[in-house]
C-alpha cells in the first residue's frame, strides 16, 4: 500500500517498457479523442438537429450515465476477480456503434434510446483501458505507477485538445454526421488495436488486496462525494457553455476551440505531475483545484463575455487537471490491489456527474435559463471543498490524508 504513497521517492521503470502500456496508451488517446469529438456537440446535437426540448434533453444525457453507473461497477468488480477482455471489447463495440447512429438519428425517442444503451455500455470503457493498464503499472512498481496514470489523464487531456478541434472542422465541412461519423471510425480503430494488440489482462495482487468493508466505504465517502461534484460541475459547466456560446454569444466553432483551448492547457498541467510523480500525493492540491475551478465559473458569472470565457480557460484547466490525477490517485491509495475496483468507483463519480449535469442542464435552464447553472457549478465546487475538508478533520486514515 505504501508503496503507491511514496512513488515520489521510489525508482521505476521506463513507462515505453511496461508491458502492454503503450497499445493501452494509443487505444486511449483514440477512444478519447472519438469521445471528445462526439461529446463537444452532444448537447447541441439534441437542441439544435433534433429540436429536444429542455426535459427532453436531460433525459438524453442522463440515461447513459445510470446504465453506465450499473455496467461499470459490474465489469469493476469482474476484473477484481477474474481479468477477461471481452467487457472491454463490448464497451468499446457500443461506443462504435453508438456514435455512428447519431451521424443519422433525427427521432427523439431513438437517440435517447441509442444513449441509453449503447453510450451506457461504452462509458465502461474509461475504467476499464485504466484497469488494465494500472495492473501492469503495479507490477513494475516504484514511480511508475503515479508517473503512468498521470500520463494516461494526460492523454485523455490531450485527446480533449485534438477531438473538439478536429469536431469543429468536421461540423463546419459536413455537419453532425461528419462529426459522429469519424468519432466512430476513430472508436473502431481503438477496438481494433486492443483485439490485435492481445492485451493480457493481469490478476491483482491477492496481498496486497483491500478487503471492502463498511467502515473503509463510509471513510471514503466524503472523497467520493467530492469528486462526484467536481464532475457534476464540470460535465454541466461544459453543457451551458456549449449552449450559451453556439446561442447567444459566439459560433459553434468556438465552441469547439474552447474545449481545446481548455484540454491544451490541461496537457501542460498534467505534464507536471508526469514529470514530477511525487505531486500526484499531494492532497492539499485538491483545494487549489477546487479554488481554481469555483473561479472560472465566477469569472462566467460576472463578466459573460466569449473574452472571459477564453480567459477562463486557465484556471478552469488548471482546476481539471489537479483534481483528476490528485483525486484518482487518492481512490487508488484506499482501495490497493482492486485496480478495477479503484477505477470503477473513480469512472463512477464521472457517471454521477454526467447523470446530475443531465438533469441539472434541462430541468435548471428550463426555469432559470442556461447562464445560471455557472453559478450552480460554482456552488457544486465549494460543496466539493468542504466535503474534502470535513473527510480531513473526521477520518485519520494515512491512505486518506495524504
Amino acid at each position: 500500500m505504501q508503496q503507491d504513497v511514496d512513488v515520489g521517492s521510489s525508482s521505476g521503470t521506463q513507462l515505453w517498457l511496461v508491458p502492454h502500456f503503450v497499445p493501452i496508451m494509443i487505444a486511449v488517446l483514440l477512444a478519447m479523442v472519438a469521445e471528445a469529438m462526439a461529446g463537444s456537440y452532444l448537447a447541441l446535437l439534441a437542441v439544435q438537429r433534433v429540436g429536444m426540448s429542455p426535459l427532453e434533453l436531460s433525459a438524453f444525457l442522463t440515461l447513459p450515465a445510470a446504465i453506465g453507473l450499473a455496467v461499470t461497477t459490474m465489469f469493476g468488480h469482474l476484473q477484481d476477480r477474474n481479468p477477461v477482455v471481452w467487457p472491454l471489447l463490448l464497451s468499446l463495440l457500443s461506443k462504435v456503434v453508438g456514435l455512428a447512429l447519431c451521424a443519422y438519428i433525427t427521432q427523439t425517442w431513438l437517440l435517447i434510446l441509442n444513449a441509453g444503451v449503447l453510450f451506457g455500455l461504452g462509458t465502461a470503457s474509461f475504467s476499464l483501458l485504466f484497469a488494465v493498464a494500472k495492473a501492469h503499472l503495479d507490477q513494475a512498481g516504484g514511480s511508475t505507477v503515479s508517473q503512468g496514470m498521470a500520463a494516461l489523464r494526460l492523454i485523455a487531456s490531450l485527446s480533449w485538445t485534438i477531438g473538439p478541434a478536429l469536431g469543429a472542422v468536421l461540423i463546419s465541412a459536413s455537419g453532425f454526421e461528419g462529426v459522429y461519423v469519424g468519432a466512430a471510425l476513430l472508436a473502431a480503430c481503438s477496438l481494433a488495436i486492443v483485439s490485435l494488440a492481445r492485451i493480457r489482462l493481469v490478476p491483482p495482487d491477492q496481498q496486497e488486496k483491500v478487503e471492502l468493508t463498511a467502515s473503509l466505504l463510509l471513510s471514503a465517502a466524503p472523497l467520493v462525494l467530492a469528486l462526484a461534484a467536481f464532475h457534476t460541475a464540470m460535465f454541466m459547466g461544459s453543457n451551458a457553455m456549449s449552449i450559451v456560446v453556439a446561442q447567444d454569444i459566439g459560433s459553434d466553432r468556438d465552441v469547439g476551440f474552447l474545449f481545446s483551448l481548455c484540454a491544451g492547457l490541461e496537457v501542460v498541467v498534467m505534464g507536471a505531475f508526469v514529470a514530477w510523480p511525487g505531486l500526484s500525493s499531494k492532497r492539499w492540491l485538491l483545494f487549489v483545484g477546487f479554488a481554481l475551478f469555483a473561479a472560472y465559473f465566477c469569472m462566467a458569472i460576472i463578466w459573460p463575455t466569449m473574452l472571459s470565457l477564453y480567459l477562463g480557460q486557465l484556471p478552469r484547466a488548471a482546476g481539471i487537471g489537479v483534481i483528476s490525477i490528485v483525486g484518482m490517485q487518492m481512490v487508488q491509495d484506499i482501495l490497493p490491489g482492486r485496480a478495477g475496483a479503484a477505477s470503477a468507483l473513480f469512472g463512477n463519480t464521472i457517471s454521477v456527474g454526467f447523470l446530475f449535469s443531465g438533469l441539472g442542464t434541462g430541468t435548471w435552464a428550463n426555469s432559470f435559463g442556461y447562464w445560471s447553472l455557472f453559478a450552480l457549478c460554482a456552488g457544486l465546487c465549494i460543496f466539493g471543498g468542504a466535503a474534502l475538508l470535513y473527510q480531513l478533520s473526521r477520518f485519520h486514515s494515512p491512505q486518506l490524508r495524504g
